[in-house]
């Protein structure tokens, strides 16, 4: 009697441990799995198709250090650094860069009346990877535009979206007359090369075509 006693003490101490382990386990993975972003930050469910389906996107601001987490799975999560933003971030969409090419578009406010933008890639671990952006020899990870404006259109006709981002013309006037920098993507898809710049007038462009174009 008193050896089952004994035995029925282990067995509810045992079931007691097993239970604050998984409501441990419960709580630190699963109701605290999400990262908090805060009103400087965003989070949105992004369906990529194919093989890598729906993930959870977050992105969130601390002070002007800034990271985008995906969720890869229900416990398992992989982060990247933002570059360029101050003091909020979004996102924006999931942009069809061409044939089977998506990419996060997050954009912030920076400055006065300018905007900084940000494009990632998932990589084979479902990991966020950000497009790069070369000119002149100089390679950034961001994007700015003080119109703000940006077109994403193929400006190459080779089947892939490309870049430019308008500017105000301050040599001029800069309430009618902007710059445009062009950015060709890459053929591996993982970066934008500058490739020219044009002058155009803000009143020669046609409304509709102003903006970002997706």
């Amino acid at each position: 009697m008193f050896r089952q006693s004994i035995f029925k003490t282990i067995y509810i101490i045992f079931f007691l441990g097993v239970l604050a382990i998984a409501s441990y386990y419960l709580y630190s993975n699963i109701a605290k799995a999400d990262p908090i972003v805060g009103t400087n930050g965003d989070t949105k469910l992004l369906d990529f198709g194919g093989d890598i389906g729906a993930r959870q996107v977050f992105v969130r601001i601390s002070g002007k250090d800034g990271e985008m987490i995906v969720k890869r799975s229900f416990t398992s999560y992989c982060s990247q650094k933002l570059s360029g933003f101050e003091n909020s971030v979004k996102i924006d969409s999931l942009v069809n860069l061409g044939g089977d090419e998506k990419l996060i578009e997050i954009s912030g406010p920076v400055g006065v009346h300018a905007e900084n933008r940000q494009y990632f890639f998932l990589d084979s671990n479902r990991c966020p990877k950000p497009l790069s952006f070369a000119k002149n020899g100089l390679v950034v990870y961001n994007i700015y535009s003080d119109e703000p404006s940006f077109k994403l259109i193929d400006y190459n006709s080779d089947g892939y979206l490309d870049i430019g981002a308008e500017y105000r013309n301050y040599d001029k006037n800069p309430l009618v007359d902007g710059v445009r920098d062009i950015y060709l993507s890459r053929p591996d898809k993982s970066s934008f090369v500058y490739s020219r710049s044009e002058s155009f007038t803000w009143e020669s462009e046609c409304k509709e075509c102003s903006g970002t174009i997706k």
